[in-house]
């Protein structure tokens, strides 16, 4: 059973077990050198800073290093930099949240989710286009554009019974080159 009590272990979590995900680590507001290496090793159009230990905090959409050095006065002791979504939100297919419960018969689904480009993990429950407790068996589920996608993503790295934040695209990006993209793992916090 996974259980992530926080946003390091989360990251930590992904990385474990391969996921696919935006280029993202924790540093220090104080280690400009390993943040610099990251941004060398991941350049992007954008990068997301925001707080690792604070859920819904401040973020900011940052350009590039000196951008970066320029906003680190806001964050206290530690930072998380990740690659940007937003150059690739014309590809979005389906955002969302979901927590597979496996049990005994039909698996329970828990989906919240958005189809559109402006859809980020911070909107989708403001105004989801879908927002079904079901089990996997619904027919409704696998009209869902995007939804075979996740659910083969949940089933082939056993991702049951935690909350899983994702997006699903047209392309493949993140590490892996996937369709499916990890934003966040949550059980505990």
């Amino acid at each position: 059973m996974i259980l992530i009590k926080d946003k390091r272990d989360s990251i930590n979590k992904m990385k474990e077990l391969r996921l696919n995900y935006f280029p993202l680590d924790i540093f220090s507001v104080n280690d400009i050198e390993e943040i610099q290496n990251f941004i060398k090793k991941y350049p992007s159009q954008e990068y997301v800073m925001r707080s690792p230990n604070k859920t819904n905090a401040n973020f900011f959409y940052v350009k590039d290093f000196e951008d970066i050095k320029e906003h680190l006065k806001y964050f206290s002791n530690e930072v998380t930099i990740d690659v940007s979504y937003r150059p690739y939100k014309d590809f979005i297919i389906l955002v969302g949240d979901i927590k597979v419960h496996k049990g005994y018969g039909a698996d329970i689904v828990d989906l919240t989710a958005r189809t559109d480009s402006e859809a980020t993990q911070r909107n989708i429950y403001e105004n989801p286009k879908y927002n079904l407790h079901t089990n996997l068996d619904d027919d409704k589920l696998w009209d869902i554009p995007g939804f075979s996608k996740i659910i083969k993503y949940i089933t082939e790295h056993e991702l049951y019974d935690v909350i899983v934040e994702f997006s699903v695209y047209d392309c493949k990006i993140g590490i892996n080159k996937e369709n499916v993209v990890i934003s966040e793992l949550r059980t505990a916090y």
